[in-house]
């Protein structure tokens, strides 16, 4: 199980859908909820979100847009997209520009799901480690390198 506590942010247009997924993720997670592109958006902006989960066919911007757009306000946050399109086209373009790291099939599996978060979040943890490390690294590196112009 992953280490830290995380958010999750749902995004979909469909309220059973929303409650769905909150029934699966509240015991375990903090869940934020969105039922459009925009509104998800604006929560990304004023939370620290480690997960977004959002559907694909949703009025006013997609999901895979949503995914897009969420690249530039946290490059770091797990994106899954939960989707009962099943054009490849929409997988690839998830993946590919939206920075999904999966597309899951509607009806999903709550078990099957649970999985893949849990994973994502572990790998997540393991990735945010690895940043502030080499973050340090580099610090203590500039530290050195001061010391070493003064002799």
């Amino acid at each position: 199980m992953a280490e830290q506590s995380h958010t999750i942010l749902i995004v979909d247009d469909e309220p059973a859908n929303i409650r769905m997924l909150e029934r699966l993720l509240r015991p375990v997670f903090k869940v934020l909820k969105a039922t459009n592109g925009q509104e998800a958006l604006s929560i990304l902006r004023s939370e620290k979100v480690s997960m977004l989960i959002t559907d694909q066919r949703m009025p006013g911007m997609s999901g895979t847009e949503l995914l897009r757009e969420s690249i530039a306000i946290n490059p770091d946050i797990v994106r899954i997209m939960v989707t009962a399109d099943s054009a490849n086209s929409t997988f690839i373009e998830a993946i590919t520009s939206g920075g999904a790291i999966r597309v899951a099939h509607k009806p999903w599996d709550p078990d099957k799901l649970m999985q893949i978060i849990v994973s994502s979040l572990e790998k997540y943890e393991v990735v945010l480690a690895t940043k502030q490390s080499l973050n340090r690294l580099k610090q203590a590196n500039e530290r050195l390198k001061k010391v070493s112009d003064r002799a």
